[in-house]
């Protein structure tokens, strides 16, 4: 770094800066909304101009910058309950039809 920019660079006195794990979902999550918005955009200039090839591309990128910014959290004991739903349906199709 050369004079200027560690003369610009702000001193805190407190190290490095320290990330609190609960705002840097929130923080990738706002990031990848910001992401997915800017190659819908592309996207969309692409298809206007019939690049076809630069389109696609960019749409998958969008669904994967989508998805990480629209991430749902299973909440804690759901996956058990699914497993056990599973269970309980397998064991009613197997019973004999009644009639």
């Amino acid at each position: 770094m050369d004079s200027r920019r560690r003369a610009a660079a702000p001193v805190t006195g407190r190290g490095p800066v320290e990330k609190s794990v609960a705002s840097l979902p929130a923080r990738q999550r706002d990031t990848a909304e910001y992401i997915s918005e800017m190659i819908l955009e592309l996207r969309n200039l692409a298809r206007v101009h019939q690049l076809y090839t630069v389109m696609v591309p960019l749409e998958y990128a969008y669904y994967e910058a989508f998805s990480v910014a629209n991430r749902v959290e299973v909440p804690e004991g759901e996956v058990e309950r699914i497993k056990e739903l599973g269970k309980i349906a397998q064991e009613l199709e197997q019973l004999p039809p009644a009639g």
